[in-house]
This record gives structure tokens, C-alpha cells and sequence, in this order.
């Protein structure tokens, strides 16, 4: 049986100035994001109760949201963000666990969750049907997925040909993350019961990441 190569110290090396680099860019957006989608997220994560698990919670932009008594498995494979999570959570008084494990295999049983939060995750996943499949499954009837994420721009706009452009320099630098991903048909085919969602044009600063989707999808 042939075994699988070894990563050399070198490659574990650039994959840990990746991951810090992502958290890096996540902290940098965190407050405008706050500002253009705020009202949306403490609207729908607010009223989430139980136990949620948020997948990709970086270094906890979200906890602020959560409702006192909410139960939040965190989902993050990424130990650079794992600290300022922690912190974010004391700060909120969010009840938090942390999990190093990836969207695509959540160590959590079927129909448990009474909710799922990902906010700007599918755009860096290595597989997201796998992930949206996983929080489909995870997902209690009838609960709730709260998403937000960047997405590819309209076919022959000058922002997708600058998103085309940088794909892959930005895929290396922020750990994995597509520019250009039509995460929509992701969610929309992934068979939940409701799905509700509309895109916006977050402005230049966001450059090519401006065009945003967000809204929910019911099991």
C-alpha cells in the first residue's frame, strides 16, 4: 500500500502564514461588515435558541449576536483564530465550544442543531455541497441556516473579470478562498425545505469581494 506523502516543514510552514493571514483579512472587514449586514444577523441569529452550531467562526465576529442561554458549538479547523474566539465569547457571555474539525465531516449527529450559522465560510471550503450537505444533516426539522457570502459577480462585469483575474493569487493568500464561486446553486440545490436569499453590492471598498449573498435556508 503506498503511503501518502509526508507534509515537509516548509509546507506546514506556508500553511500556517495562510491561516494567519486569513484571520488577519477576516479582523479587517469584521466592523464593516457589522455595519452593512448587522441588523440582519442579530435579527435572525438573535432568535436562534438551543444549541448552534457556527461553522468558520473565525475570530468570533458573530458572537455578539447570540441570545444568553444559546449554546455555540464552534466549528473551526483554523487555531489561529482560536484565541480571539475564546475572547470574543467571554466577552458576550456566549456559552462556546470549540471544534478542530472540517465543514465537510461535523462531528455532530444527525437532526441535533436547532440552528447553523456560517458567515463568509463556503467560499473557502474545499468541497462546499459537502459542507451545506452537513448542515442539512445536522439541522433539527424545521431549524435554521443562517448564511452570508461573497460570490462571483454577473458573467462580463468588470468586477468578475477582476475576480477571474486574481482567483488564484487570492486563493493562495487567504487560505483557500474562491473569488469567483456561484455559492447559490450550492445552497439551492442542496434540498432544504425553504431557502430565502438576495445578493448586494457591498461597495468598492469590498473590491472583489462586493458582491454579497445572504438569508437563510429552512430543513
Amino acid at each position: 500500500m503506498a503511503r501518502a506523502p509526508r507534509t515537509t516543514p516548509a509546507q506546514l510552514g506556508r500553511a500556517r502564514v495562510r491561516s494567519w493571514v486569513e484571520s488577519k483579512i477576516l479582523d479587517a472587514g469584521a466592523a464593516q461588515i457589522h455595519e452593512l449586514h448587522g441588523d440582519r444577523k442579530a435579527a435572525v441569529i438573535g432568535a436562534m435558541t438551543g444549541t448552534v452550531v457556527e461553522i468558520g467562526p473565525g475570530t468570533g465576529p458573530n458572537m455578539q449576536y447570540y441570545a444568553p442561554g444559546v449554546k455555540v458549538v464552534a466549528v473551526e479547523p483554523n487555531p489561529n483564530m482560536h484565541t480571539s474566539l475564546r475572547a470574543a465569547a467571554v466577552e458576550h457571555d456566549v456559552d462556546l465550544e470549540i471544534r478542530t474539525v472540517q465543514g465537510e465531516r461535523i462531528d455532530v449527529d444527525d437532526a441535533t442543531a436547532d440552528g447553523v450559522v456560517a458567515t463568509l465560510v463556503l467560499c473557502g471550503v474545499d468541497d462546499p455541497d459537502a459542507v451545506v450537505g452537513e448542515v442539512r444533516r445536522i439541522l433539527k426539522p424545521g431549524g435554521t441556516y443562517f448564511f452570508l457570502e461573497h460570490v462571483a459577480a454577473p458573467p462580463g462585469t468588470a468586477t468578475r473579470r477582476i475576480q477571474d483575474l486574481v482567483h488564484r493569487p487570492h486563493r493562495w493568500l487567504a487560505n483557500g478562498c474562491e473569488t469567483n464561486r456561484d455559492t447559490a446553486s450550492v445552497i439551492d440545490r442542496a434540498g432544504f425545505s425553504t431557502v430565502d436569499h438576495d445578493t448586494s453590492d457591498a461597495g468598492i471598498s469590498f473590491a472583489y469581494t462586493r458582491i454579497q449573498l445572504i438569508g437563510t435556508a429552512i430543513r
